[in-house]
């Protein structure tokens, strides 16, 4: 049973619900729509986590991770969870909770260190940083195994992984840096760890 994967899972979506339906500013007018759909960033947990070069500077350091647990819209919670169940799945049948849960977490800090330092970005949330570094170990272990088909995926959803992950280099320039910076902190996590 992949206890990382389903664990980190659970954790995120229980971080949504209370940032976007619970843990609210009284002061935030904020419609259900923009909590459902767009994301408002409003929550008292999200400006306690959200990646912030300022912040960060002033001290904040766990904002280089933490922000892995915050999510803008149902869209961008959805996507993350089914890609984390996919590929975390894949990777913890093979090395295991606490490697994947050092991959994940050593993927979104250097992401993080690039985000904040040397592309100087001001606000950032998503998993997609550790979700690419786990991309990026479920792509060095295929090739060690000579196979995708190690994981037991189905086919499909190997395909569905593979959308998200072309996917999501279109969204926006500083998203698009925070997932290939994920896939590089992947690649040194798995020249580490496999």
């Amino acid at each position: 049973m992949p206890i990382f994967t389903i664990s980190f899972c659970a954790v995120i979506i229980l971080v949504y619900i209370l940032d976007n339906f619970i843990l609210i500013p009284k002061t935030a007018t904020v419609t259900l729509k923009e909590k459902l759909w767009t994301g408002h960033n409003k929550g008292y947990i999200n400006h306690a986590l959200h990646l912030s070069e300022k912040k960060i500077k002033k001290g904040e350091v766990w904002r280089l991770v933490s922000s892995a647990l915050l999510h803008v819209g149902t869209w961008h919670i959805i996507s993350n969870v089914a890609a984390t169940l996919i590929v975390g799945y894949a990777v913890e049948t093979q090395l295991g909770a606490v490697k994947t849960l050092v991959c994940y977490v050593g993927s979104a800090l250097i992401s993080g260190l690039y985000m904040a330092f040397v592309y100087k970005l001001h606000e950032g949330e998503g998993a997609s940083t550790g979700i690419y570094g786990l991309i990026a170990v479920f792509v060095m272990l295929a090739i060690k195994n000579g196979t995708v088909m190690f994981s037991g995926l189905p086919l499909f959803l190997l395909l569905i992984l593979a959308v998200y992950t072309v996917g999501g280099m279109f969204v926006g320039k500083a998203t698009a840096w925070e997932h290939i910076s994920g896939f590089a902190g992947g690649l040194i996590m798995g020249f580490l760890l496999i």
